[in-house]
């Protein structure tokens, strides 16, 4: 027995090693990706590896013992480079997806590495174009390397300014790799900044090459000065280059193009590209939910248009701010005649329920939801929206029906959490713009005699009511947010709303009008009361209401 003790804490020991070595290998790798908390010193690694690609790549003979030093070099300016632009900038950025978390890093570091490959293959495809033909420089085809697909994608899913800085990147490791310090980074410089600004509104995959067609106008008025100011532009390497750079920035937006779909699915970024498939009414999902539950349909359209012209106003992303509503209630399609939209003056299902369980029921729509939005990848930002489009709210109707029934039983109140919403709170604009939008359009749909000033009313109410209940509290709407909110919701309600005058009826002669209902039938029309009867259901039937 003694032999078998130190044979078992072997084992034990053995079994532990290889857990402990995957919880250190996974801290490290969070380590490496938060710089607050990270080690400096495998952050230093990565930008020493990253550095050392880059200059295998941007050197043109690296394994020549000749070029050691010239590799050396770009080794060192790499590092430098890329560790000045990420400390002092990017991490600084306020990007569109918010704080740069891991997947940020990431696809910088890819970003650069596709810079880097463009060069160097757009650099081998110039020198063997160059060698084949005597009139043709490299240095004037060189112009031609479509850089700006970094910046235009950059752009895309992070913002312009994330875009700029990757510019300035780009011409620095061109100007190293080409060796026209001054001329090439300028140029790259300019064109990619340009192409970062142009996209920065762009719905559509073609203004990604509207973008790189005006990086190319800039690219062809940046080579035209430099041919000026280098005394070579009367020359066939001005028209060389001129054609290149009008090429360049065409052949970028081309590349990042086709891209976007493939950083969209591996990132999990949402692009106003995806956005505008996604608020298309023939997606699978909101067919679905126009067949099983047209009112929950009818509601999220309203809902939606209510928060696009809401976000406009205190400009938020009015795009976002609609697809999530259009899609915040299909969890509703589990149990769809339960909400009271879907009923129809129906059957209430939930005059036979508890409170309590009537309430997990309309709670559990909101895990749902997420789930099928989970489901259908319509992509993390619609799903927080989702999961925060209720907060943390009371049921008030159930609970007060439950403190009812508690009290005629002779029993303390029940606990107000069972009666809330999972949460949590809204934490963008977006996502409490779509609060508000579908608690202001359930109360109007309830109002009785919508007129105006009981819609302005109404509004006022409801936003007050959300405010006052701290739901806000985590988002970043403003009281002066919350006024034009409330204005741009009470001008779509009125004009949902709005009153309709009474056409008069006009008699034609010797008829009677079918507004006179109150007036009794004339003695020969209770003859022919069984014929219209059988022509009012042979109509009925071929209406399908029979």
């Amino acid at each position: 027995m003694a032999d078998k003790g130190p044979r078992r804490l072997k084992l034990i020991k053995r079994e532990v090693e290889p857990a402990a070595w995957l919880a250190w290998l996974k801290k490290a790798w969070s380590d490496l990706w938060d710089p607050e908390q990270g080690r400096p010193g495998l952050e230093w690694a990565v930008l020493l590896a990253l550095g050392a690609f880059l200059s295998l790549l941007a050197a043109a003979s690296p394994w020549s013992k000749g070029n050691f030093g010239h590799l050396v070099g770009l080794f060192f300016v790499s590092v430098l480079l890329l560790r000045v632009v990420y400390r002092t900038w990017f991490t600084r950025l306020e990007l569109r997806t918010g704080a740069l978390v891991a997947k940020d890093r990431i696809f910088i570091v890819l970003a650069v590495l596709l810079g880097a490959f463009l060069m160097r293959g757009y650099g081998l495809f110039a020198g063997a174009l160059a060698g084949d033909q005597t009139e043709i420089t490299l240095a004037a085809l060189v112009f031609g390397a479509p850089l700006c697909a970094g910046p235009l994608l950059t752009t895309l899913f992070m913002g312009p300014r994330a875009g700029m800085v990757l510019a300035m990147v780009n011409g620095g490791l061109s100007a190293l790799a080409w060796g026209q310090s001054e001329s090439l980074f300028v140029y790259f410089l300019l064109t990619g900044v340009i192409a970062a600004h142009q996209v920065k509104g762009g719905a559509t995959r073609s203004s990604l090459i509207r973008a790189g067609s005006v990086s190319s106008l800039t690219g062809m008025a940046v080579v035209t000065a430099i041919a000026l100011l280098q005394g070579w532009f009367i020359s066939v390497d001005y028209l060389v280059a001129l054609l290149a750079s009008g090429a360049s920035g065409v052949l970028g937006g081309v590349l990042a193009a086709g891209f976007v779909p493939l950083c969209e699915i591996t990132f999990g970024y949402i692009t106003d590209f995806k956005l505008m498939e996604q608020s298309s009414l023939d997606q699978p999902i909101l067919r679905e939910l126009m067949l099983q539950a047209p009112g929950t349909y009818h509601h999220s359209l309203v809902v939606g248009s209510l928060v696009e012209a809401a976000a406009k106003e205190i400009g938020a992303n009015h795009r976002l701010a609609k697809v999530a509503a259009l899609y915040h209630d299909v969890g509703k399609l589990k149990k769809p005649a339960y909400f009271v939209e879907n009923q129809f003056g129906g059957i209430n299902r939930h005059e036979k329920l508890a409170p309590s369980m009537s309430s997990l029921i309309l709670t559990s729509h909101v895990k749902e939801g997420v789930e099928m939005a989970k489901k259908h990848r319509l992509g993390q930002p619609i799903i927080d929206i989702m999961a925060q489009h209720h907060g943390t709210r009371v049921i008030k109707f159930f609970y007060s029906k439950a403190v009812e029934c508690r009290k005629s039983a002779g029993q303390n109140p029940p606990d107000p959490e069972a009666f809330c919403y999972p949460g949590p709170k809204p934490q963008t604009r977006e996502a409490g713009l779509v609060m508000l939008a579908d608690t202001v359009e359930a109360a109007a749909r309830a109002l009785d005699n919508p007129t105006p000033s009981r819609l302005q009313g109404l509004v006022q109410t409801q936003v007050n009511t959300v405010f006052a209940e701290g739901q806000l509290d985590e988002c970043e709407l403003t009281l002066k947010d919350l006024h034009k909110i409330a204005k741009s919701f009470y001008t779509i309600l009125n004009g949902i709303f709005h009153q309709r005058l009474e056409y008069p009826q006009v008699q034609e002669k010797g008829k009677k009008s079918h507004a006179d209902t109150d007036k009794q039938p004339a003695a020969g029309a209770a003859d022919s009361r069984t014929g219209s009867k059988e022509q009012t259901a042979t109509g009925l039937r071929r209406l399908g209401m029979h």
